[in-house]
């Protein structure tokens, strides 16, 4: 119970006509209830008196808005707002725990929880709810959908809670997802065969030509080394007569040709990350 300095400070009562007035501004968040003795005097002599218990149920109203609190689960990282998450995670795998409460009672503080807009997330109850609060409830943050970091990078999750009042308060709540890249794209070579007619008599070491890969992927995913290999009509290896930079992809001659002696050659060029 509040002590008598408390109701003194918020309550005035008239000693002549009993009125009780509010002095102050209650907040029910921080005082529900005022409990206090009222004595009632006459003026004989000697005066005789009486006493009564008052108790003042303060009522709640809807001036306090939901608030949303989001934290990291299992071996999703979060920090400063930003969840990072691999791009080959599963379908329905939670990200995060979104916890949300609302100070208010009753219909006041049953709040209601949505993800905005179409992003690939859900919340999900983190419990059937039964022995929970009705103004505190947990949800999980699932994914709905596959990730891909080829197609979108970041998402920026927000997250709305209303609560049941009337008019109902509202808040909001967001937590940018960044999407980890996975080794998910091999490289590919912009053009399948490369056909070129270069001069004999030429010097040792003279670039042929530049094979050139891309990869979808970033970082070390995409890096791209080169190497020859055998044809797959033809069991010679081109060791002896040409090279490649594993880097650049340039293709160089180490002998000198001859078109009368020979005039094609075919060799396969292989581009790994």
């Amino acid at each position: 119970d509040p002590p008598t300095s408390s109701v003194r400070r918020l309550l005035r009562l008239d000693e002549t006509s009993g009125w009780l007035s509010v002095l102050h501004r209650i907040d029910r968040e921080e005082v529900n209830q005022l409990r206090f003795t009222v004595m009632a005097r006459d003026r004989g002599q000697p005066p005789k008196t009486d006493k009564a218990t008052v108790v003042l149920n303060i009522r709640d109203e809807n001036d306090n808005v939901p608030t949303i609190d989001i934290r990291k689960i299992g071996r999703i990282p979060l920090r400063d707002g930003v969840a990072s998450v691999a791009e080959d995670v599963l379908v329905d795998t939670p990200i995060a725990l979104v916890q949300v409460s609302d100070r208010d009672q009753g219909e006041n503080g049953v709040v209601t929880c949505t993800v905005v807009g179409d992003v690939p997330f859900q919340l999900k109850p983190a419990s059937e709810g039964e022995g929970e609060p009705q103004n505190k409830r947990k949800y999980f943050l699932h994914t709905s959908a596959p990730l891909d970091y080829e197609a979108v990078r970041d998402y920026n999750v927000v997250i709305v809670a209303v609560d049941s009042g009337s008019p109902s308060l509202s808040s909001n709540n967001s937590l940018l997802v960044r999407v980890g890249d996975t080794n998910d794209n091999p490289p590919v070579f912009s053009q399948a065969v490369l056909e070129v007619s270069f001069p004999e008599n030429n010097l040792p070491g003279e670039r042929v030509a530049t094979v050139v890969a891309t990869d979808a992927d970033s970082g070390k995913n995409a890096e791209i080394t080169y190497s020859l290999e055998a044809s797959p009509l033809s069991s010679e290896t081109p060791g002896g007569i040409f090279s490649i930079d594993p880097d650049s992809g340039d293709v160089s001659v180490q002998a000198v040709l001859d078109r009368e002696q020979r005039d094609t050659y075919e060799f396969q060029v292989t581009a790994r990350d």
